[in-house]
């Protein structure tokens, strides 16, 4: 009896971690600022890689259990005055965070509460990508005409976030020298369908775009991947970076929630002891996909 009641206390602890309910119409609600979630934002996300520690080649989100892969020469790296981080700064390094077939983050028409966040720290170094280069930073499909999903990266001299759904896609461009060099920063972007997506720096909003008409009648690509795009190994697509707290969330997180979550991991900046704290973690065992390789899109 008293093993069927752990097991009941787990699931129920896990449960409130994850923020997550179903009503009988099978839609999800948002609890994010109820009870136990109001004490680290990161608790409801649907995944959470702090990317600070290693196993081998994974490094583990600690909401789903969902491994990353550190690829061609990614390594965790230690700093002394932030926390410790990923780099892909080697030639060829990037990270594959799983294949999300069939999920909101690789087909955002899946997004049941209208809308994702994606929550991220970077470190970009100044020269680390030609003026004229197509690099990317993030990539779950979005820059293919043949897939849909995200994609964030570096092209023709500015930085440009894309969503792209069956019928529509939102494109965001970020002007270059807006994203500082040579120092840690903190970049979050909420997407609502049905209205805008928008654009957070350190917290702040800084810019919101509507949404064009286009056509993505399959999803090809579904592997999320750091610094390169999720259809090409090629290295001249890759961007070298430092990164660490990459979040996404299947909703579009409140302004006031997407200010916390980073003022929770500016704390760590200005508070170095702090990133010894211990973490909450649920472990889980998956089968690590494998990398596809395809030519780039076009991006248009």
């Amino acid at each position: 009896m008293y093993s069927i009641w752990v097991v009941v206390l787990s699931l129920t602890f896990i449960t409130a971690l994850r923020g997550e309910e179903t009503s009988a119409s099978g839609t999800k609600k948002d609890n994010t600022e109820k009870g136990v979630l109001t004490k680290d934002p990161f608790l409801d996300a649907s995944h959470y890689w702090p990317l600070e520690t290693s196993h081998s080649i994974l490094t583990t989100d600690i909401v789903s259990g969902h491994n990353a892969i550190l690829m061609g020469g990614a390594s965790i790296k230690e700093s002394d005055d932030f926390q410790e981080y990923v780099s892909t700064e080697g030639n060829g390094s990037y990270i594959i965070a799983g294949d999300f077939k069939g999920t909101c983050f690789s087909n955002p028409d899946k997004c049941i509460m209208n809308g994702m966040t994606v929550s991220f720290w970077v470190y970009l170094k100044k020269g680390a990508v030609k003026e004229d280069q197509d690099a990317y930073i993030l990539s779950s499909g979005g820059q293919s005409k043949k897939s849909r999903g995200i994609a964030f990266l570096f092209f023709h001299g500015k930085y440009v976030y894309v969503v792209s759904t069956k019928n529509k896609q939102w494109k965001m461009y970020i002007e270059e020298d807006e994203l500082e060099k040579d120092k840690w920063i903190n970049i979050a972007f909420v997407w609502r369908n049905n209205e805008g997506m928008t654009f957070f720096l350190d917290g702040e909003k800084k810019q919101t775009v509507n949404s064009t008409s286009a056509s993505r009648p399959s999803i090809e690509y579904t592997i999320l991947t750091i610094s390169r795009p999720n259809n090409a190994v090629n290295t001249e697509f890759m961007y070298p970076l430092r990164m660490c707290c990459l979040a996404l969330w299947d909703k579009p997180l409140k302004k006031t929630q997407v200010k916390s979550a980073y003022e929770s991991i500016k704390r760590l900046h200005e508070h170095p002891a702090l990133k010894k704290r211990s973490r909450v973690g649920i472990k889980k065992t998956f089968i690590s996909p494998k990398p596809q390789a395809h030519l780039v899109d076009n991006l248009k």
